[in-house]
């Protein structure tokens, strides 16, 4: 779509009401009890978009349950929003071009049927004509804090860092949104030279494959409700580039410190383009955006002084 195009929509949703908002009046006029959102796209999207458009469901249709239609790996992080119920679609992966209507078909019953339907959410397009959004927030409970037990060595006492290496959605944007393997290979050799800490690498796939006697592999081996009790229990510092890891600790709905710097192409995305404030206070966030708007010109030795602000006062304290 063209800028003029762009604008010329955007001036219609002022003038008209958006889409959503428009649906939004119709479920209020024929009193609806439920909102379900069909949802196949990322999970950095849900506390930036999906989150607050649920707040402002929840305005416009006080009681309304909210209901969510996703794929299996996004169970768990919806249980840390206001949606009532998680209906999860049989063998939806992230990429099917798979309409609402197709994925509700797969399940013994379309929860949709007498709900308001939202099919399509477009946050970016529905959340520009409203006032600003209140920061979003990902609720958790402390109980989940005995999931990260599994996962932690309680006689290693150094601090350990979490790294999202690859952001595996690299593929749906136009530019580099993951940190080359060589630039976090040359962070955890450097880093060995100066402190004794602990990597832990958080995600889905395996790749790239990091073969350095300061790491351990976790991907693939925790769900994310354990994945976050690791970082809020155990870990002092995050590194992640733009991606669902770095949207889910920043907006994490509890007290705990924690360092986090992320990695940047176009500080023009995200949650820094939502200049969102995260509701957690011990949060410390140091964002690093490369040199000509590329991830790949952000130095190790730039992510290694920003790290420092988390290891030294642990190791002080040891």
């Amino acid at each position: 779509m063209s800028l003029l195009s762009r604008r010329l929509r955007a001036l219609g949703d002022r003038l008209a009401g958006d889409p959503y908002e428009r649906a939004l009046a119709r479920g209020a006029r024929e009193r609806r009890k439920r909102i379900v959102f069909f949802w196949n796209r990322g999970l950095g999207d849900i506390a930036l978009g999906l989150v607050p458009m649920f707040a402002r469901a929840a305005e416009r249709i006080p009681g309304a349950s909210i209901e969510v239609v996703t794929r299996a790996d996004l169970e768990e992080p919806f249980r840390l929003t206001a949606a009532r119920a998680v209906h999860v679609v049989p063998g939806l992966a992230r990429g099917d071009r798979l309409g609402a209507d197709d994925a509700c078909a797969r399940l013994p019953a379309d929860p949709r049927a007498g709900a308001l339907a939202i099919d399509a959410p477009d946050a970016t397009r529905w959340l520009a004509v409203t006032r600003r959004p209140a920061s979003p927030r990902f609720g958790w409970d402390p109980a989940n804090d005995t999931l990260a037990g599994p996962l932690v060595d309680r006689g290693d006492r150094r601090p350990w860092i979490a790294v999202h290496a690859n952001t595996e959605t690299a593929q749906h944007y136009g530019y580099v949104k993951d940190w080359p393997a060589d630039a976090w290979r040359r962070l955890f050799r450097e880093m060995a030279r100066r402190h004794d800490v602990r990597f832990v690498l958080l995600g889905h796939g395996r790749e790239p494959a990091f073969d350095e006697p300061n790491v351990v592999d976790l991907r693939g081996r925790t769900g994310f409700l354990a994945m976050l009790a690791l970082v809020r229990t155990r870990c002092t510092a995050l590194v992640a580039p733009d991606g669902g890891i770095l949207n889910a600790v920043y907006f994490l709905d509890a007290e705990f410190p924690i360092t986090v710097v992320s990695l940047w192409s176009d500080p023009r995305q995200g949650l820094l383009k939502a200049r969102s404030r995260s509701p957690n206070p011990g949060l410390v966030h140091v964002p690093l955006v490369g040199a000509g708007h590329d991830v790949r010109g952000i130095a190790p030795t730039d992510v290694l002084a920003a790290l420092e602000i988390a290891i030294v006062p642990r190791e002080g304290c040891a």
